[in-house]
């Protein structure tokens, strides 16, 4: 006589191939998934390394000067020409030179009012001394040198020489004024010289930044691609068929009670019972 469980497993084996065939079509679906998952990450991190590598400035170099782009380091390496690079050391040496002169004026412009004022009456005292020698001269020709009206005279000429040095000295405060605006001035323009020699390798670096595309979106590109790809990659890892399939076949590996026994024998496999 053969036992129940033989007719139990004899019914049971179609839907234990069954399931495992499908388990295991389950588990190709979800390993060719996952392959081809892995391509399209290798992809498209390969587009992102293309276009982060495409996108790095190129080096330019022109009669001004050169611009060369360090990928590694991240560095801009910007330089003038030798013949530029003359003409702007010059124009900072000199801008120094200015400044110095109007820093030395500046800090007391009433003894740089009075340098000038002495280089000038050099050349009016001569004059002058002339011009008191000549009105001795004629006073005492005229016997009115010691006389009032003589005297008069001769102050008059004393206030004019007076005069004329009050006014230079107030030129000479003007002009050291005007000199001290004139040094700044130099100053600032050999500076504005210097610093706009500096524009021509950055425009060499915009160029060649023009080239190599704009960085920031093709950076910018480069991160999403490896977010999608890892992404997809763990949703095709985490949604594994294993999960479902084995809780399916959970009962079919689990011995039935005796209470189940004879419900299964009425409803399923009663024929099974009564083989000899």
């Amino acid at each position: 006589m053969a036992n129940w469980y033989d007719g139990l497993l004899e019914a049971a084996l179609p839907s234990i191939v069954g399931s495992g065939l499908g388990l295991l079509g389950d588990y190709l679906t979800m390993d060719d998934a996952t392959e081809a998952e892995k391509i399209r990450g290798q992809t498209l991190t390969a587009n992102a390394d293309a276009a982060l590598e495409a996108a790095v400035p190129y080096g330019v170099g022109g009669a001004g000067g050169t611009a060369d782009f360090d990928a590694d380091s991240k560095t801009a390496l910007l330089n003038l020409s030798p013949d530029l690079q003359a003409i702007f050391a010059g124009a900072l040496g000199r801008s120094g030179m200015w400044g110095d002169q109007a820093m030395n004026l500046g800090a007391d412009p009433f003894k740089a009012a009075d340098a000038f004022y002495d280089q000038q009456q050099l050349r009016f005292d001569p004059i002058e001394e002339r011009l008191r020698s000549d009105t001795e001269s004629r006073l005492l020709a005229q016997g009115r040198l010691g006389s009032t009206g003589g005297m008069r005279q001769y102050q008059a000429v004393e206030d004019s020489i007076l005069q004329g040095q009050g006014e230079r000295r107030i030129n000479s405060l003007n002009q050291a004024q005007q000199l001290i605006n004139t040094l700044l001035g130099r100053e600032s323009a050999d500076i504005g010289t210097a610093t706009g020699l500096l524009d021509i390798p950055m425009q060499y670096a915009k160029l060649g930044r023009g080239i190599g595309g704009d960085l920031g979106q093709a950076a910018q590109y480069g991160l999403k691609s490896r977010n999608d790809a890892a992404s997809g990659l763990a949703n095709v890892t985490g949604a594994s068929p294993f999960g479902s399939a084995l809780s399916g076949l959970g009962g079919l590996f689990t011995q039935p009670t005796s209470k189940d026994v004879p419900s299964i024998a009425t409803q399923s496999w009663g024929q099974y019972f009564n083989k000899t």
